[in-house]
C-alpha cells in the first residue's frame, strides 16, 4: 500500500449492517477511508472521489423502491471505471446470482454471514 489511505466505499440500504461492517474494518485497519452510501445511485454520484474498492449490496431498494438494484449499479460502475475492484454483498446463496455478479464484473461475491465481515476485509487487502 502506498501513503494514500485506501478509499472504500461501502453501498448497503440497511444501516445497521452497514455500520458493523464500517466498525468491523476500522478495527482491522485504522487507515481505511470509509464511506457509506444507502443507495446506489449515490454511490455512483460520488466515484469523482475515486475509491479504491467499493462493497456493493446485490439488494438495495428494500428501503426505496425506485432505487437501481446492485447489478445495475455494478453495470453503470463499471462502465465509469473497468479497473475499480468491486465486491458484491448478498444473502442471495444461489450460484446463479453469483456467477451473473462475475459477469458483470464483480472481483469476489460475499455471501452475507457469519465470516462476511473478514472475508471483506482479505479482499480489501489483497486488492488495495
Amino acid at each position: 500500500m502506498s501513503d494514500k489511505k485506501p478509499k472504500i466505499f461501502i453501498v448497503d440500504d440497511e444501516p445497521l449492517l452497514t455500520e458493523m461492517l464500517t466498525d468491523y474494518l476500522h478495527e482491522q485497519d485504522s487507515n481505511l477511508e470509509l464511506k457509506s452510501f444507502p443507495t446506489g445511485e449515490a454511490c455512483v454520484q460520488s466515484l469523482e472521489a475515486e475509491p479504491d474498492l467499493v462493497v456493493l449490496d446485490y439488494y438495495l431498494n428494500s428501503k426505496e423502491k425506485e432505487a437501481a438494484n446492485g447489478i445495475d449499479i455494478l453495470k453503470t460502475i463499471k462502465s465509469k471505471n473497468k479497473a475499480l475492484p468491486v465486491v458484491m454483498l448478498s444473502s442471495q446463496k444461489s450460484y446463479s446470482t453469483a456467477m451473473q455478479t462475475i459477469g458483470y464484473g464483480a472481483i469476489h461475491y460475499v455471501i452475507k454471514g457469519q465470516d462476511a465481515f473478514d472475508e471483506i476485509y482479505q479482499l480489501i487487502k489483497a486488492n488495495v
